[in-house]
């Protein structure tokens, strides 16, 4: 299919689910049910967590009610001018319903950082096509959170996360402490997270 007729035919699903045309949330459902669920069970299986039948599919009716609150706020936003699919946007929803589950589940049950404290990523094993769509949104909506730092928090998520200075370069380079750089980095992570999430609300930031 065609891109042209690919953003013409997710649209017209978005408009009619939107417009509350007679079975169209049905149509929207059966065809994204599975990918809602695959995307639910990844960011869980990646962080370590098992889920129950039961669990799985109470999550899958949070990400059901995350679509459809504030009069489908979320299908709203989707935007095909920005080239992808709206199968991609339905798993970046779905994916961080599942991330927001986790971590009301408390600090003590699952860890959002790698072992090294840098962002997490996704795995390239046994990656699907899929993965690197639900990259690409992560990234964008990361990249858009960033702009929103301050001059200085920019700064620092430069030298720690993208040139991956150790915490004592970064030290000496900003002249503080180390203990301040992983006080900072917390800080800014924390900041970042409530942008992102303001930013897939529709909020401003």
């Amino acid at each position: 299919m065609l891109k042209e007729e690919r953003q013409r035919v997710d649209l017209e699903m978005v408009r009619s689910v939107i417009t509350g045309e007679p079975g169209a949330w049905q149509r929207f459902y059966r065809k994204y049910h599975r990918l809602m669920l695959a995307c639910v069970r990844r960011v869980y299986h990646k962080h370590g967590v098992m889920l129950s039948a039961e669990e799985q599919e109470d999550l899958l009716a949070n990400v059901c009610l995350n679509f459809v609150k504030r009069d489908f706020q979320k299908l709203r936003l989707y935007d095909p001018e920005r080239g992808h699919r709206l199968s991609s946007w339905v798993g970046l929803i779905s994916a961080n319903t599942a991330y927001d589950a986790l971590r009301r589940r408390g600090p003590e049950q699952v860890s959002f950082d790698d072992p090294d404290g840098r962002m997490p990523v996704l795995s390239a094993k046994d990656a699907t096509p899929f993965d690197d769509l639900y990259e690409s949104e992560r990234n964008d909506v990361l990249q858009r959170a960033i702009e929103h730092l301050s001059a200085a928090d920019r700064e620092f998520v430069h030298y720690y996360y993208r040139m991956r200075m150790e915490p004592k370069q970064i030290a000496t380079r900003l002249g503080i402490s180390v203990n301040t750089v992983y006080s900072r980095k917390n800080k800014v992570k924390a900041k970042l997270i409530q942008i992102g999430r303001r930013l897939l609300d529709g909020r401003s930031p």
